[in-house]
């Protein structure tokens, strides 16, 4: 493949000049058009108000004690906001100075430009080890690669106003971060043959900055082959079956990069290289709406938020250049919406959105209501239920959903969550997946899965013999089963995760099972989940199912099995056996039996990934194995096997009166 592009750029670098469609679509007078349409007019207010302050106020600084922060006490946050505050600036002044009205904004953005060049690091101090001129010199991260992609469309867009020294600034600091150790010294770095985001962000960023300001054709076909490398590493990361596990919030970020890359290289070469083609690639294009559950809420399993931004430039592309069906209604993020404040999806939500490529929320593709991950192991089951005679407005049908993850515990931004599930209705996870933490050293550091958003303590899996899920690639869900009706009505599927659990000394097997189904009952609609996990022990002498409890070192009593729930929503007790999840629009009821199963809530306290807190509540039921020994009806027990059966009733809210009759 390299000779190939070798061959093609031989012959499209000689047409490129500063005529190529990859600058004139920079151009600022189209930019300014775009930004004037109607549907961007809260986009534009947004970036009005942000730029406004950056007018007039100082950019914040990015001080050596904030630089040694993250070294010294492993914290990241404080450099991270002053570091994403000045590229926000920076973005929101640039689309302020396309109006020629606004000389003040011109001259405010070459002092960010001139700032921005004079960092000591492009680079995040957390990917900088203890951050000495060493780790600094030459190296390149997501950011590093992002900020030079940054300048290089900046400076592009505005290279008949900006001043000269300005530019060949930019020019000076490109070459020597960037293009100098990457394509002429050819350093490796890690990044260039990762399967995840880090090869598209990283490689597309750089390889976008080469395009636009690269001007030798030796170091510009190096740039090209390298990138293109990059991106076939990038895409090896995926299945056939399109899905990423990474989660939906790193689709946007490495497959949005991908995609940014592709498509300049495409009008660069005037079509000659396309790499948006094949049956892989519209299959990863069709990730986020085949996890996006209702309501803009998605699927957010590893370290992805249930509410993610998708950027509408992205999907209106990926829309045209591969016939993606967009069924979200048209929402163009703003730049304050993006805490990192990404200069790249700005521009292109800017430049690409097409409200006439997007459709209306529930106008589900058959085949899309419900999907199987075959590679990712991921199960997706969608659809609605009727909501007449409850306070939902004019009996809507309401969304419902669930999910079911395999995998393996290894994966990139891994959890420990094998067997995790989420029970979706009405726009909301009710129950839930934690998401992303908040990143710091931690968090990527050896024992990083006795954090709460990482070990499955904080997920909706079973504690057996006192263990949590192991890491590592071992740990691996079997699908004995996963059957998916046409019209997503029904999901059948069997996990077998015995593996997760090596610890279990007792253990011989651990499966879980899910039927999942839509249909009426003699009232109402409602969707129904049944879950029958079955743990199988070793011996008859003494197993777990026969042990009420056992005795850890400290001396403090533990089940033998601890079945876990984890949600948002406070959860109430109906009666014995019933528990009850109230969410905004739907209603969770769970029934399980109550002779065998001790049940407990408790809150626990965390912060997301934006450090935002956030309480969680873990439902558990304890195994007691208790049944009453002169009832002859009852049949004993296997004691080698120990089965949890429960069922979770998915209806549409109801009214106060309807709750107290039940109760």
């Amino acid at each position: 493949m390299k000779d190939s592009i070798h061959e093609v750029e031989n012959e499209n670098i000689n047409k490129r000049g500063n005529e190529s469609k990859a600058v004139r679509s920079l151009s600022a007078d189209r930019l300014l058009k775009k930004l004037s349409r109607p549907e961007l007019t809260m986009l534009y207010t947004d970036l009005k108000a942000y730029g406004e302050l950056a007018l007039n106020e100082p950019m914040p600084s990015l001080s050596f004690r904030l630089y040694r922060q993250f070294s010294d006490t492993g914290e990241r946050k404080a450099y991270e906001e002053a570091y994403f505050d000045r590229r926000g600036r920076l973005a929101a002044v640039a689309m302020l100075a396309l109006d020629t009205a606004r000389p003040h904004a011109l001259q405010v953005l070459e002092d960010m430009l001139w700032d921005i060049c004079g960092e000591y690091t492009w680079c995040l101090t957390a990917h900088l080890g203890t951050g000495e001129v060493d780790q600094v010199d030459g190296n390149i991260d997501l950011f590093a690669a992002e900020t030079v992609h940054m300048l290089a469309e900046v400076v592009t867009i505005h290279a008949e106003r900006l001043d000269r020294l300005v530019i060949e600034r930019i020019r000076f600091e490109a070459e020597r971060r960037i293009f100098t150790p990457l394509y002429r010294d050819q350093r490796k770095f890690h990044w260039q043959t990762a399967d995840h985001n880090w090869s598209a962000v990283c490689g597309g960023c750089c390889g976008m900055a080469a395009l636009l300001l690269l001007e030798d054709e030796p170091t510009l076909r190096e740039s090209i082959c390298q990138t293109v490398s990059c991106m076939n590493a990038f895409l090896s990361g995926y299945g056939e079956d399109g899905g990423c596990a990474e989660g939906i919030g790193y689709w946007v970020y490495g497959f949005g990069y991908f995609t940014y890359y592709a498509e300049m290289l495409r009008e660069y070469s005037e079509g000659e290289l396309d790499l948006l083609t094949g049956s892989k690639i519209a299959a990863i294009a069709a990730f986020p709406l085949r996890v996006h559950l209702s309501g803009g809420t998605f699927v957010n399993y590893s370290d992805s938020a249930e509410q993610e931004e998708i950027p509408s430039g992205l999907l209106s592309l990926l829309a045209s250049r591969v016939g993606l069906q967009v069924d979200l209604p048209l929402h163009i993020p703003l730049l304050t919406d993006d805490p990192c404040h990404r200069w790249a999806h700005l521009l292109r939500n800017v430049m690409w959105s097409d409200p006439a490529v997007f459709g209306v929320e529930g106008a589900f593709v058959a085949a899309e209501r419900g999907f199987i991950f075959q590679n990712l192991g991921w199960m997706i089951a969608k659809g609605t239920i009727d909501c007449t005679g409850t306070q939902r407005a004019n009996g809507v049908p309401l969304d419902v959903a669930i999910s079911i993850k395999g995998g393996h515990n290894d994966e990139p931004h891994n959890h420990n969550d094998l067997g995790q599930f989420i029970i979706h209705c009405g726009g909301e996870n009710i129950l839930c997946d934690p998401g992303a933490g908040l990143y710091s050293q931690a968090y990527f550091a050896p024992g990083r899965e006795q954090l709460f958003h990482i070990s499955s303590s904080g997920h909706s899996v079973p504690l057996i013999e006192g263990q949590e899920q192991c890491s590592g690639r071992q740990a691996q869900a079997q699908v004995l089963k996963a059957n998916l009706a046409k019209d997503s009505g029904e999901l059948d599927t069997t996990l077998d995760l015995t593996s997760a659990y090596p610890g279990a000394a007792w253990l011989a097997r651990y499966t879980r099972q899910f039927h999942w189904r839509i249909g009426p009952d003699s009232s109402r609609d409602r969707a129904e989940l049944r879950m029958i996990d079955r743990f199988q022990w070793k011996s008859r002498i003494v197993s777990p199912a026969d042990r009420l409890s056992s005795v850890d070192d400290s001396g403090a009593g533990c089940s033998s099995i601890v079945e876990r729930w984890m949600s948002r929503v406070q959860p109430e007790v109906v009666k014995s056996g019933n528990l009850r999840w109230q969410g905004v629009h739907g209603t969770v009821h769970m029934t399980y039996d109550a002779s065998q199963w001790q049940v407990f809530t408790e809150a626990v306290d965390s912060v997301d990934h934006d450090n935002v807190p956030v309480t969680f509540y873990r439902t558990s039921l304890s195994w007691t194995g208790v049944k009453d020994e002169t009832d002859v009806r009852i049949v004993r027990p296997d004691p080698l096997e120990t089965v949890c059966e429960v069922i979770f009733i998915i209806e549409p809210k109801m009214r106060e009166t309807e709750v107290n009759m039940i109760e």
